[in-house]
């Protein structure tokens, strides 16, 4: 039986990432595997052609314990990362000998299939987020031995309470908004905070509760400009410093009947970025009503701008002061794990071994309040995404947390 087992990542970068990285190297060696590190995610795997033994040292490492020693004191992913669904990888990413006609995207599982068995890899552990997990969960109905670890700042894998860096994303980000709150009393200002969670806005919500925020924004409700706007408001006339703090987690909307009414108040870009967030046909409508082009950085898929720039901007727009906007999603993804997320990933590291131990496939690691560390069924990542439980946890009319007790997941199906 072959001993070598391929350790691969994917999505954003998480504080505790190498953590976990680290401890699978060592745990699975002393364990009696070799692991091997994928560079990129699936990347490395669709970019390997068998038939050229050359291209092996582009896309794997043969990983050793005192190699990765020291990468648990840096952020980032020591392996590198991607986002791709090889189901449908876009042509761009299709390396020349995989390619096939002038599709704009193909199906390339069966060529990570191919390259798993002819490696001989035992398995496969990946690290990944929810669109990662998903694709994991694809192959392994398909027959690869796969072991899944979740890892997201979003927190936001169905089947686990509690992902890699989402602990460290948190307190970093209610420290910033503390940061930007002492700059927005100083200039007597309104501060909007870009939070991360397009599909699920529960770790913005919870990063706004802990935080202090005056309203909260979150994609699993649209909310309504001229509301927002006076609620602002008056939380800027009875603060002390006279200043208010919103976040809007990035993903969240404007409701459906005031779009045509707001979008000639945008700048092109912050219009682009409402464009995304729309149906085809009510896309179309707007455009041909507001006669813009889409410019090239959001065709190629880029987020440069995002939903607290429109917030923002109408804002600025209806209560006739300035606003300013600050993102946080990629500064969460960065700085040292706090301790809750240091023993998280070292304890996923080892609940992974045990199962590649076992030879229990189809796995994920994970943490459910009732029953503590525990492993689950892969295929509980394609049922949904934990999200925000909006009559428990949100005041619609107020938009703001309503939270009495709180715990780091809710089910949204």
């Amino acid at each position: 039986m072959s001993k070598r087992v391929a350790i691969l990542v994917g999505g954003g970068d998480v504080p505790g990432l190498n953590m976990c990285l680290k401890s699978l190297v060592y745990r699975t060696i002393d364990a009696g595997f070799e692991p091997i590190g994928v560079r990129k995610g699936w990347e490395g795997l669709i970019r390997y052609n068998y038939h050229d033994p050359t291209t092996y040292g582009d896309n794997f490492i043969e990983l050793s314990k005192n190699m990765v020693r020291p990468i648990d004191r840096t952020p980032g992913s020591f392996l590198h990362a991607s986002r791709v669904d090889p189901s449908q990888t876009p042509r761009r990413l299709v390396p020349e000998f995989l390619r096939r006609g002038n599709a704009d995207s193909q199906d390339l599982t069966g060529h990570i299939k191919e390259v798993v068995q002819r490696l001989g890899f035992h398995a496969l552990i990946v690290l990944g987020d929810d669109d990662m997990l998903r694709c994991a969960a694809q192959l392994s109905r398909e027959g690869t031995p796969i072991i899944a670890i979740p890892k997201t700042v979003h927190n936001n894998i169905h089947g686990t309470d509690y992902t890699i860096g989402f602990s460290t994303g948190l307190a970093r980000g209610v420290a910033f908004i503390h940061e930007l709150r002492a700059l927005a009393g100083s200039r007597e200002q309104v501060v909007v905070v870009e939070t991360f969670g397009a599909n699920s806005g529960l770790s913005s919500l919870m990063t706004a509760f802990l935080a202090g925020a005056d309203r909260a924004i979150i994609p699993e409700v649209p909310y309504d400009p001229e509301r927002l706007a006076y609620l602002v408001m008056r939380d800027k006339s009875v603060t002390p410093g006279n200043y208010a703090v919103v976040t809007v987690s990035d993903g969240s909307r404007i409701v459906p009947e005031k779009l045509l009414q707001y979008t000639p108040h945008l700048s092109p870009r912050s219009k682009s970025e409402v464009l995304k967030l729309l149906t085809a046909d009510k896309a179309k409508e707007i455009k041909a009503k507001e006669d813009f082009i889409l410019d090239e950085v959001v065709e190629t898929g880029s987020s440069l701008a995002g939903s607290g720039m429109v917030a923002a901007e109408l804002l600025q727009h209806l209560m006739g002061e300035e606003v300013f906007m600050q993102p946080l999603t990629y500064l969460l993804r960065t700085g040292s794990p706090d301790g809750q997320d240091l023993l998280g990933a070292t304890n996923f590291a080892i609940l992974a071994t045990q199962l590649l131990s076992q030879g229990k496939f189809g796995r994920m690691t994970a943490y459910q309040q009732r029953y503590n560390l525990m492993d689950v069924d892969l295929q509980i990542v394609t049922q949904g995404v934990n999200g925000v439980d909006v009559e428990e946890m949100y005041d619609l009319d107020n938009y703001r947390p309503k939270v009495n007790l709180i715990w780091a997941a809710q089910e949204k199906g």
